[in-house]
C-alpha cells in the first residue's frame, strides 16, 4: 500500500484545521457581567415589613419571610397583626396587575407566642409595640431570614436576639420546616413548631438548631437558591451563608449539607478554605474550624445584612447581592442602631458557591434615586429571571423617614451589563 493512502494529504489537513479554528471562533464564550443598570421604576407593595428572603417553591409561587411588620392588608383593607417573623406566598408576576400575596396562617410567629406564654391571649389587631413590657429580657424575640424550597418541603431559619446582649445580637437560630403537601410546621427535632414550650423564653429547655456557637456564628443564615424547588442544583448539597458573628460581621462564613440531611446538624460541613485547584475544603461537624469564604468592607454594621445568592442557569453563574446597614465609616460595627447614612450595594458573581467571588458592581451610596432613602438587605428573585439570564429582579427593604413611607416590599428590575467582546 502506498504510504500516502494512510495519511490525509496536505489539503485535507488544512481543511480540518481551518474548520477546527472556525468552530473555536464561533463557539459561544462564557459571559461575565461587568456592571448593571436598574430600571427607573420601583414597585412598592404592602403595608409594612422588611427583609423578604425568597425561595421559589414546587407550586410555582415565591415564598418570602417577612420581619417586623404587618405585611399586606386584609382583603377588606384592615390591618393585620404585627409580626416579627412570618411567611407569605407570592403568586403571579413581578407587576402590580398580577402580583398577589397570601399569608401562611399555620406558620409560627414566635415573638407573639412568647408574649402570649407570659401574658395570655393578645387581642387580634394589636401591634407588637403595644404589647405590655415588650422589652423584658425573659421574652425572646425572633426574626425570620433564610428560606428554601427543596423537593416540595419548605425550610426556614429564624434568628434569635440574645439575652442581655442588646439590640442586634443574634445568638442562635431555629430551623423549622413544612413537609411536602402538609400544612403543619415542625422544628428540626420533630416537635410541633407551634407548641408553647418554655424554650420560647429563658425558662429551661432549648431547641434551637444553632445556639451560642463560637463567635455566635450561624445565628443569621441565608440559603443559595437553585431555580424552582432546588431543581437546578446538581450535586445534592444545600449551601448556606452567615456573617461571622457581630464583631467580625465583615467576614462571611459558609456551610453545606446534603439536602436529605439538612435537619441533622451533625451532617453539616463548614467551609475552611479554597484549595489550589479551586475546589473547597470542608470540615464536618466542627464549627470552630470554619474559615472565611469572603470579606466585605468594614463598618457595614451587623444587623440585617446577609448575602442573597441565586444560581443563574442561563449564564452558568452564581449572582450575589449584598449590602450593609450603614455607610462604611459612619458608625462603629457595635453601634446599637443602624441606617445612619445610606449604605452601599455590592454585586458579585462566581462559578461555584464558594467563589472566588468577583465584584462587578459597587454603589457606595445605594439610595435608589433619593439620598434620603435607607435601602438595605437586597434579595434576588430566583423566579423572575429573563430567558437569557441577563435581567433579574431585586427585592429590598427601605427604612426611609423612620420606617414610614417605603418600609414595605420594594422591587426593582435590573439588567446585567457585559463587555462587548463577550456578547
Amino acid at each position: 500500500m502506498d504510504r500516502q493512502d494512510n495519511f490525509p494529504n496536505k489539503s485535507m489537513t488544512a481543511f480540518i484545521l481551518a474548520n477546527i479554528i472556525l468552530l473555536m471562533m464561533c463557539s459561544p464564550k462564557k459571559q461575565y457581567p461587568v456592571s448593571l443598570e436598574f430600571d427607573s421604576y420601583v414597585f412598592r407593595s404592602g403595608d409594612n415589613g422588611d427583609n423578604w428572603c425568597l425561595t421559589w417553591a414546587a407550586d410555582g409561587d415565591l415564598y418570602t419571610s417577612q420581619c417586623d411588620g404587618r405585611g399586606w392588608l386584609n382583603e377588606d383593607g384592615s390591618k393585620r397583626n404585627f409580626k416579627n417573623n412570618h411567611i407569605w406566598r407570592i403568586s403571579g408576576g413581578p407587576d402590580s396587575a398580577s402580583f398577589k400575596t397570601t399569608m401562611l396562617t399555620n406558620a409560627p410567629d414566635y415573638s407573639r407566642k412568647a408574649q402570649e406564654v407570659i401574658y395570655g391571649p393578645i387581642e387580634p389587631g394589636d401591634a407588637y409595640e403595644e404589647f405590655p413590657q415588650k422589652d423584658r429580657l425573659d421574652v425572646w424575640n425572633w426574626y425570620g431570614y433564610g428560606i428554601v424550597s427543596i423537593d416540595g418541603n419548605i425550610y426556614q431559619f429564624i434568628s434569635h436576639v440574645g439575652d442581655g446582649f442588646g439590640f442586634g445580637w443574634f445568638d442562635g437560630s431555629q430551623l423549622i420546616w413544612r413537609p411536602k403537601e402538609q400544612k403543619s410546621w415542625k422544628r428540626w427535632n420533630g416537635t410541633d413548631a407551634n407548641d408553647d414550650d418554655k424554650w420560647l423564653l429563658n425558662e429551661g429547655g432549648n431547641q434551637q438548631f444553632f445556639y451560642k456557637e463560637p463567635d455566635l456564628a450561624f445565628s443569621f443564615i441565608t440559603i443559595a437558591q437553585f431555580g424552582q424547588d432546588y431543581v437546578e442544583n446538581k450535586d445534592g448539597y444545600v449551601y448556606l451563608y452567615s456573617p461571622e458573628g457581630k464583631e467580625k460581621a465583615a467576614n462571611l462564613n459558609m456551610a453545606r449539607v446534603m439536602k436529605e440531611n439538612i435537619l441533622d446538624k451533625n451532617k453539616w460541613e463548614y467551609f475552611v478554605k479554597t484549595k489550589e485547584d479551586g475546589d473547597a475544603e470542608w470540615v464536618a461537624g466542627d464549627i470552630s474550624k470554619r474559615g472565611i469564604v469572603h470579606t466585605f468592607p468594614e463598618g457595614w454594621g451587623f444587623y440585617s445584612w446577609s448575602p442573597s445568592v441565586v444560581w443563574n442557569e442561563k449564564l452558568g453563574l452564581f449572582i450575589m447581592a449584598v449590602a450593609g446597614t450603614q455607610k462604611p465609616g459612619t458608625g462603629g460595627v457595635l453601634e446599637d442602631y443602624m441606617h445612619y447614612e445610606t449604605a452601599g450595594l455590592m454585586m458579585l458573581y462566581s462559578e461555584t458557591p464558594w467563589g472566588p467571588w468577583h465584584q462587578f458592581y459597587w454603589d457606595e451610596s445605594w439610595d435608589v434615586g433619593n439620598p434620603e432613602n435607607r435601602a438595605y438587605l437586597p434579595q434576588l428573585s430566583p423566579k423572575w429571571i429573563s430567558d437569557d439570564g441577563k435581567s433579574m429582579y431585586m427585592v429590598f427593604s427601605d427604612c426611609t423617614q423612620g420606617y414610614t413611607i417605603h418600609y414595605k416590599w420594594n422591587m426593582q428590575k435590573f439588567s446585567l451589563v457585559f463587555d462587548s467582546y463577550t456578547n
